[in-house]
């Protein structure tokens, strides 16, 4: 037994691995957890933005990229010690690498990243064809579409586990452990086809939509101009729609690009895909506070006064 429990070590050595990625995963990745967390926070406790389902959408986006942050920042401190207490990496099973922390994360953020865009886009989709409907629509709905992705997840999660479990005695992957390393090839393919297939999906959805803002954005205000303050109502729904189709956009760069990539090749174990994966958030966080002057508000706490003492929030600014 003890044998067969020995470490055994591969010919790479710690000391050769580029510890630059290491410390941008560190750095960026408790980055976007503490800004999206604050932000997240401030969002949900105040109670105007919570009863808005816009904001409710918007959140839903923050809370995942803590997740985000959360998964690239394991990785980078499981690594760091991994390159400080040995000189040569150990050889793992695929088992070994599933069960670490930052591959279960891994596991959620690839296949609900596409999910959450294509709710998302769908949302804007029925904001922007029938705004009016929209606006009658329930909080709870809103809030339906944050957790339903994570609803979904679940079942993508079991066979995962079940094939890495198959592998539990084959210990031939070195011990940084990187996500094609966790999951057999063919669930590995399946979860990159997911979000290849979600996030172009979304392109389809917005397609559509882009055309009705450009050609048509004045007569959404006139379909709402009947209720009072729905004007507004439709500016803010529009605004929002712009923000999370720069989201979209973001996420099909530094996500589906890369995707496509490990996709063809999917042993490839370059760590620059996974920066590019890596700086979506940071992106994100950016488009978020650029586009919307609420968030930027909850951000700079000497603004919040301001955002409190109205009772609709500030209209978000758009370029």
């Amino acid at each position: 037994m003890s044998d067969s429990n020995e470490i055994k070590f591969s010919n790479q050595y710690t000391k050769d691995y580029d510890k630059t990625f290491i410390i941008l995963y560190l750095v960026e990745g408790l980055f976007i957890i503490l800004a999206n967390l604050f932000l997240t926070i401030r969002l949900f406790t105040n109670r105007q933005l919570r009863a808005q389902k816009e904001f409710v959408i918007i959140g839903a986006c923050l809370f995942f990229d803590v997740i985000f942050g959360i998964t690239y920042f394991s990785a980078g401190v499981y690594r760091a010690i991994l390159v400080i207490i040995y000189d040569r990496f150990p050889l793992v099973s695929m088992w070994d690498c599933f069960m670490t922390v930052h591959n279960q994360f891994f596991i959620l953020i690839v296949v609900m990243a596409g999910i959450t865009l294509v709710f998302t886009a769908i949302d804007r989709f029925i904001c922007v064809f029938f705004p009016f409907r929209y606006l009658k629509l329930h909080i709870e709905y809103a809030y339906m579409l944050m957790f339903l992705p994570y609803l979904i997840v679940i079942p993508l999660w079991i066979p995962a586990a079940i094939g890495a479990y198959d592998n539990y005695s084959v210990k031939n992957f070195t011990m940084n452990c990187l996500m094609n390393q966790s999951l057999p090839l063919d669930l590995y393919t399946l979860y990159r086809t997911i979000r290849i297939l979600t996030t172009i999906a979304c392109i389809f959805i917005y397609l559509p939509i882009f055309i009705k803002m450009c050609i048509r954005t004045q007569s959404i205000y006139n379909h709402t101009k009947f209720a009072p303050g729905s004007t507004k109502n439709g500016k803010r729904l529009l605004s929002m729609t712009k923000t999370v189709a720069m989201i979209t956009g973001s996420t099909i760069c530094l996500f589906t690009v890369p995707d496509l990539i490990t996709y063809f090749s999917p042993m490839i174990s370059s760590n620059v895909l996974y920066l590019m994966n890596l700086n979506k958030g940071v992106v994100n966080l950016f488009i978020f506070l650029t586009t919307q002057k609420v968030l930027r508000d909850l951000m700079f706490p000497g603004s919040a006064r301001k955002l409190c003492s109205h009772h609709e929030p500030h209209e978000p600014t758009t370029q």
